[in-house]
C-alpha cells in the first residue's frame, strides 16, 4: 500500500474551556475520498482547516507527504471581485 498523503495524529484543539477535538486521528491515502458528517459545531470544518494547515492544533502532529499540496475552500467563500 502507498504511504498516506496526510496524517493527523492525536490532534487536540480547545476553544475557551470547551474541547472541540481530543486525540483525533486521520490518515488519507491516494485515491481515497473523505466525507465528514456530524452536527453543527462538532469540529468538521476545524478538522479540515487543521488538515490544510490553516489552523494550528493545541497538540498532536500533522504530516503531509512531501510534494503534496492542499487547498481549502471555505463553506461560504468570498467571491466578490
Amino acid at each position: 500500500m502507498a504511504p498516506p498523503l496526510l496524517t493527523l495524529s492525536n490532534i487536540a484543539l480547545t476553544f475557551g474551556s470547551t474541547p472541540l477535538l481530543e486525540e483525533a486521528n486521520l490518515m488519507l491515502y491516494p485515491r481515497e475520498r473523505l466525507c465528514l458528517v456530524g452536527r453543527n459545531g462538532s469540529g468538521k470544518s476545524t478538522l479540515m482547516k487543521i488538515a490544510a494547515g490553516i489552523v494550528e492544533p493545541d497538540a498532536g502532529e500533522r504530516f503531509v507527504k512531501p510534494g503534496v499540496s492542499w487547498r481549502y475552500l471555505p463553506q461560504e467563500p468570498d467571491l466578490s471581485p
